[in-house]
């Protein structure tokens, strides 16, 4: 049986989903290795909580795998993606907990920043085709055979539309006169996409090149300067989250240089919106990504229209799945 997924290959995170579960890790990658670790909580955690995969004679441990054990670890932010196999290494590991047979089908729909769309050619052909891989359930190696039939590349925010506007089979279920903004904040980029009855419009789209890191850049800094700690940007994941910083086992609250570091992004942002965008066209407008959760707070006031997605860190691939089953139908044989 083929599955249909929906795949949003963030710069920051993956997050993909069947319709039935979803799964978010960090888009990091490491060396791996076999030796033993010991973890006594490890029950009921995440299959992706302890993603290892073998490609092609390597091991990778990817995610929170990679933070935690590889000795070198690393977290792609160039455009695309070019310099190693980190994008297939992404692909596959975000598939392998749909894995459950020795040969697995699936059909893809992901996306790209809008003003990347020409790679998408490129994306989709790197991926494609039959793929033998070994996944890991505890330190138990199993080799299957993942096989993408196909691979339909979208503008990112789309995503955001359809999982806010549509049901899960592709059908309208909150119409909107007017034309929808959505403003997707990433952790590398900053996309926005109007919607013009239900039509996508590319000449009022636009990649903005900042996003998440822009903050996680400026509280690095102030963390060096102020604590003496210096953190690589998957290391501040948790820190952020949590706006908790150990040192030397004395828990800091950072909460306001998290913040403030997400003011000056959402200033930021909204000078760029306003440069692209006549934003008072606009009947609706949606916020959504990763980033847009962190900034939404100090955007919205400024945006009388703007409501913040439900669920805005998966808004993307819940929206890639509902087009999947749209553009393919249900499951197929």
């Amino acid at each position: 049986m083929t599955k249909l997924i929906g795949l949003d290959v963030g710069y920051g995170f993956m997050k993909v989903t069947d319709g039935k579960t979803g799964f978010s890790f960090p888009s990091v990658i490491g060396e791996g290795h076999n030796k033993q670790t010991f973890n006594v909580l490890s029950t009921g955690n995440s299959p992706v909580d302890d993603l290892k995969i073998g490609i092609d004679d390597q091991l990778y441990f990817v995610g929170k795998t990679a933070i935690r054990h590889s000795k070198f670890a690393h977290r792609d932010l160039s455009y695309t993606r070019a310099i190693s196999d980190d994008l297939e290494t992404l692909f596959y590991s975000a598939l392998s907990p749909f894995c459950n047979n020795p040969v697995n089908r699936f059909r893809v729909i992901t996306g790209l920043p809008v003003e990347r769309m020409h790679l998408s050619y490129d994306l989709a052909e790197r991926v494609k085709g039959e793929k033998v891989v070994v996944i890991f359930k505890g330190d138990t190696p199993h080799e299957v055979k993942i096989d993408i039939e196909d691979v339909e590349v979208v503008p990112q925010p789309l995503g955001t539309y359809w999982a806010v506007y549509l049901n899960t089979l592709g059908q309208i279920t909150e119409p909107s006169a007017g034309q929808i903004g959505i403003i997707d904040v990433g952790f590398r980029t900053t996309d926005l996409a109007a919607i013009e009855e239900s039509e996508y419009i590319p000449e009022k789209s636009k990649t903005i090149p900042i996003g998440l890191v822009t903050a996680y850049s400026e509280i690095a800094n102030h963390l060096a300067l102020s604590y003496g700690v210096e953190k690589e940007n998957y290391d501040l994941d948790g820190i952020v989250i949590k706006k908790r910083l150990n040192v030397a086992g004395e828990i800091i609250d950072i909460t306001d240089i998290v913040n403030n570091a997400y003011a000056k992004l959402a200033m930021n942002i909204l000078v760029m919106i306003n440069s692209y965008w006549k934003t008072n066209d606009f009947g609706n407008i949606v916020i959504s990504g990763g980033g847009g959760q962190a900034v939404s707070t100090y955007m919205s006031p400024k945006l009388k229209q703007a409501q913040l997605a439900p669920e805005p860190i998966t808004a993307n691939c819940r929206g890639y799945l509902t087009w999947a089953n749209l553009h393919w139908g249900t499951l197929t044989e």
